[in-house]
């Protein structure tokens, strides 16, 4: 492929995403030895209908030097093929049951579409490797299911060559048996394999809907499985399919450290789901443990203190802990993120809301908010006009008034009298933080 014609497929992308900013800090993380594994789950429907918008967001990955590990899926391709040659087949619990008549199609589509995809990629100058065996071992996971593979092991070593040697393997999801038997396997379960086995810092859903949807067909941006998992689980409009993705990433999160993420989003918001703290999509993590104080001794107060100063970039105030205003702490088990509500008025003033940048993106910012907001149905708080999060608070508060380079927000306050208060009040706070 021609120089310009790259440029153009970057250009395009990155107008798509936030910040270059961004962008690098987000390179530099992916580029770090603990953070090199990115698995990217491609739908089957995906390389059917959007393979263009998938090719170019796996290239624009290419040129900017990650290479992530591939796995894809070809479950609507094959439907289609089985009912027009008039091979019978059903499902059980979101599962295919498969015959040998529908592995014998099903390992003919998953080539087929394996050999596009690289084709694809090849054609835009990216060294993409077929992988079509030999990566998961497998025993029979349940006969009512016929040839099915649960995986037992995954040859990593194999999939390392291919990225130590600079290319990226795309993998159908094809098992086998010790003694040489193949098997269909759930796609969404051989990434998670993989996940397992060689610790990715971030494993990527692609499918044309992008994320999960609420009963009223909102997106959910954020799922935190300590928090959300059992309720989602007796959710009557979370079908099996959703429920079985949901129960093997709640497994593979259990096991793996709490930075690692899972996504799902569609593929040409694969870069904002990389490159940016938004992200794009439904961002599912593990979770994260939020204490609640409503007093605080020595040891407490400086982790406080150093979250703020360290995600404000600046010096709190050394005596913002020696009034004797009521406040209500709340941090994050991992000490990366704080919020302090103040007392002082009828309606509680957010005074600090705290997340450090290394956490960002992590939905740890989500679940502090999340853990404050159950405590507090009225709530005001200020924020400079230049603050990038000024667009997350529009997304969460009733209302919002613009006062002499400050945005004023409110939650839950209808009383004129007392939205004036808190605007005054919030306009003349002062400031505790000190920059250099």
């Amino acid at each position: 492929m021609k120089n310009n014609s790259i440029k153009n497929i970057i250009l395009t992308l990155l107008r798509s995403i936030s910040s270059e900013k961004e962008i690098r800090k987000y390179i530099e993380k992916f580029s770090n030895v603990d953070h090199r594994y990115i698995i990217i789950k491609v739908g089957g429907a995906i390389i059917q209908n959007d393979l263009d918008n998938l090719v170019s967001s796996l290239s624009f990955l290419n040129q900017v030097g990650l290479k992530p590990i591939v796995i894809h899926g070809a479950g609507p391709r094959l439907s289609s093929s089985l009912k027009e040659k008039g091979i019978n087949f059903d499902f059980l619990d979101g599962q295919r049951i498969t015959s040998s008549e529908v592995l014998d199609e099903a390992l003919t589509i998953f080539g087929e579409e394996n050999t596009k995809l690289v084709e694809a990629l090849q054609d835009r100058d990216v060294a993409a490797v077929s992988v079509t065996n030999n990566i998961f071992e497998c025993t029979i996971k349940n006969p009512k299911l016929g040839y099915v593979g649960e995986v037992h092991s995954t040859n990593i070593k194999a999939i390392e060559k291919i990225l130590d040697n600079q290319n990226i393997p795309i993998i159908a999801s094809v098992g086998q048996t010790v003694d040489g038997q193949l098997l269909n396997l759930n796609a969404d379960s051989a990434a998670i394999s993989i996940a397992k086995e060689i610790e990715a810092y971030k494993i990527i859903f692609l499918s044309e809907v992008g994320g999960i949807y609420d009963q009223q067909n909102n997106l959910i941006s954020t799922i935190d499985l300590k928090e959300q998992f059992d309720d989602l689980m007796g959710m009557k409009w979370l079908h099996s399919g959703m429920k079985l993705k949901l129960e093997e990433i709640k497994k593979l999160l259990d096991i793996l450290p709490s930075s690692t993420s899972v996504s799902i989003t569609k593929p040409h918001h694969l870069p904002r789901e990389l490159f940016t703290d938004a992200g794009s999509g439904t961002l599912i993590k593990k979770g994260h443990l939020v204490d609640q104080f409503e007093s605080i001794d020595q040891a407490k107060g400086e982790n406080i203190a150093l979250i703020i100063e360290t995600a404000f970039n600046g010096k709190l105030d050394k005596t913002y802990f020696n009034n004797d205003v009521k406040k209500t702490f709340y941090i994050s088990d991992c000490n990366r993120a704080a919020i302090i509500v103040s007392h002082e008025n009828e309606i509680p003033y957010m005074d600090k809301f705290a997340v450090v940048d290394s956490a960002r993106g992590e939905g740890l910012g989500s679940a502090i908010w999340n853990k404050m907001k159950q405590d507090h149905d009225q709530l005001f708080w200020r924020s400079r006009s230049t603050n990038p999060i000024n667009k997350f608070y529009l997304s969460v508060c009733d209302g919002f008034q613009k006062y002499d380079g400050w945005n004023i927000y409110w939650i839950g306050v209808s009383n004129l009298k007392q939205l004036t208060l808190c605007i005054e009040s919030a306009y003349n706070y002062k400031q505790t933080i000190n920059y250099e």
